[in-house]
C-alpha cells in the first residue's frame, strides 16, 4: 500500500486549448487581450466573426469572460492518449473559482487512482491534495507536486492550467502564432447541438494544414465549440495527423458565479 502511494499518479486536467503546457509570460502570442470597454457585439456579429476573423472571435469570448465570469460549477469530461495509449473516458464535478485560483475535481466515473483532486493557487504550500481512489483512500489526503512526473503522466496538462479560459488563451495563442507565419487555416462549419456539451447550440470552428504538428504529441487538428448563449469553449477535440484522437474535452451543465459553501476548496472537501 505504502509503496503504491508513493507513485500515485495524478489523474490531473486542464481546459484544453493547443498547448499542453504554460506558454512563457513574455511571448506576445499569449497576451490576455486588452479589454477596451466597448459594448459587446451582437449574436450576429458574433457568428460574422466565427466566420471570417477567428482571431477577433475568440479575443472577444475571452473579453466577455473576463467581464462576466468569477468562477463555475459544471461537469466535465474527458478523454486523452497518454504516453501512446488512448484512456479510458472520464466524467467529474468541477468547482472552480478565478479569484484565489481554486480547481476542486471530483470524479464520477473513469477514476483511475485518483477520486478526488484540489489545487489552490497559495494554499497547501502550493501542492496538489489528492484523495486516492478505491482501496488507496484508507491513506486519507496526500499531497504531490503539480508539475512533477506523476502529473505529465496523469495528464496531458497541469491543474495548474485548468480552466474554460486558460484554454482559449492557449487556442487564441497558437492561432495568432499560425497567423503570424501565414499559416493559419480556420474552417467555420455552422452552428450545430452538441450531444457532449448537454445539446447545447454551438459554433464549430475546426484549424487543420497546421506549419508543423504542436504541442509534445503532435497535434494537427483542433476542432472547438464555442457556446452560442455563453461564448465559452464548451467543447475541444484534438487529433493528429494520422487521425487519432489526442484528447477531447467537453463541459456541461455550467452553472456560472455560484455561492460556493465555505470549505469548498480546503482539504476537508477533498477527504470527504
Amino acid at each position: 500500500m505504502r509503496r503504491l502511494l508513493v507513485y500515485l499518479p495524478l489523474c490531473l486536467v486542464t481546459a484544453p486549448g493547443s498547448s499542453p503546457s504554460a506558454p512563457p509570460v513574455a511571448d506576445p502570442a499569449f497576451a490576455r487581450p486588452a479589454d477596451d470597454g466597448k459594448p459587446l457585439p451582437t449574436e450576429a456579429q458574433m457568428k460574422r466573426l466565427a466566420e471570417t476573423d477567428p482571431i477577433a472571435f475568440l479575443e472577444t469570448c475571452i473579453r466577455r469572460y473576463d467581464r462576466e465570469v468569477k468562477g463555475y460549477r459544471c461537469t466535465l469530461h474527458k478523454q486523452e492518449r497518454l504516453e501512446g495509449k488512448l484512456q479510458p473516458s472520464e466524467v467529474m464535478d468541477v468547482q472552480f473559482r478565478e479569484e484565489p485560483f481554486s480547481v476542486l475535481l471530483d470524479w464520477r466515473e473513469g477514476a483511475r487512482m485518483a477520486k478526488k483532486t484540489l489545487y489552490a493557487k497559495g494554499e497547501n504550500k502550493d501542492r496538489v491534495l489528492v484523495k486516492p481512489a478505491g482501496l488507496l483512500a484508507i491513506a486519507g489526503v496526500v499531497e504531490r507536486d503539480p508539475n512533477g512526473e506523476d502529473a505529465r503522466k496523469g495528464s496531458r496538462v497541469p491543474i495548474t492550467d485548468f480552466g474554460i479560459e486558460i484554454g482559449t488563451e492557449h487556442t487564441l495563442g497558437s492561432w495568432k502564432k499560425a497567423l503570424a507565419q501565414n499559416a493559419l487555416h480556420v474552417e467555420y462549419l455552422g452552428e450545430m447541438k452538441v450531444k457532449e456539451a448537454g445539446d447545447r447550440m454551438c459554433w464549430k470552428l475546426r484549424r487543420t494544414r497546421f506549419k508543423a504538428p504542436e504541442d509534445i504529441d503532435g497535434v494537427t487538428d483542433l476542432t472547438i465549440y464555442v457556446d452560442k448563449a455563453t461564448w465559452l469553449q464548451v467543447g475541444s477535440t484534438l487529433k493528429s495527423a494520422d487521425g487519432q484522437l489526442l484528447g477531447e474535452y467537453f463541459f456541461r451543465d455550467i452553472e456560472l458565479n455560484p455561492e460556493f459553501k465555505p470549505g469548498t476548496f480546503t482539504r476537508e472537501a477533498v477527504g470527504r
